[in-house]
């Protein structure tokens, strides 16, 4: 299998976690935000739970719910609510610390090419995103770069599913094959990206050797500037 042509794009999605921002410190601080909330406000939990047993309670519930493997949204709510079950708080308790949880999800460092990357494209391509994950592109201030932005629990599929690659060009008129689709995850990205049809490009910050379990490489960038530049768009 050779690499896919990048002639007649159109469009690009992209990826948003470890594509825009490092989203390790990002959860890590969210979580450690929620587990301050929680603190102050229900301290039964956590005089019984560390971060590292919540963190491990919402992995249990992620394996209770495989159906809802897709929506990250309602597993951490849903650990929240058992939690205030067992310590005896009202429901409400996951509700106000799923917000100081989220709040802080959506508290992210750009990459330093992200913001003149996206003003040089939009002036090229349509843009949209399509995530596995739960950041909110309003909360963050980006929304106004992308003309739809979807994440995998408004479709019930996650990545590689096609469904989400799918799901977010459903009528804007653009074949798969005219977007180009941009992440940083091997398997979920590129892999998926392939298998929905669209030109999947490999954005390698770390510069890391391409894992050939997953097939021939895709087009590589390491910046979105050098994505332009794979685009033909002039320095």
């Amino acid at each position: 299998m050779m690499q896919e042509s990048l002639t007649g794009i159109r469009a690009l999605c992209f990826d948003l976690d470890n594509t825009f921002w490092d989203v390790m410190p990002v959860i890590e601080r969210a979580e450690q935000a929620m587990y301050d909330f929680l603190a102050l406000r229900y301290p039964r939990v956590t005089a019984a739970m560390t971060v590292e047993m919540l963190r491990k309670a919402r992995v249990e519930t992620a394996r209770a719910y495989p159906q809802m493997a897709h929506d990250f949204t309602f597993l951490r709510r849903q650990t929240l609510a058992d939690h205030a079950r067992e310590f005896g708080y009202a429901e409400a308790m996951a509700d106000e610390a799923f917000e100081a949880f989220i709040q802080a999800r959506n508290e992210v460092v750009l990459y330093d090419d992200v913001l003149p990357g996206l003003e040089r494209l939009k002036q090229h391509f349509r843009l949209f995103t399509a995530s596995n994950g739960n950041a909110d592109l309003e909360r963050i201030g980006l929304a106004h770069y992308f003309e739809r932005s979807l994440c995998a629990r408004q479709v019930g599929a996650l990545k590689p599913d096609p469904r989400l690659f799918h799901k977010v060009i459903e009528g804007t008129g653009l074949e798969p094959q005219q977007v180009v689709y941009v992440g940083d995850d091997p398997a979920l990205d590129v892999v998926g990206a392939r298998a929905a049809g669209m030109v999947p490009v490999w954005i390698n910050r770390e510069q890391v050797e391409w894992p050939t379990e997953h097939g021939v490489a895709a087009h590589t960038v390491r910046t979105l500037d050098e994505l332009a530049v794979l685009l033909g768009l002039q320095r």
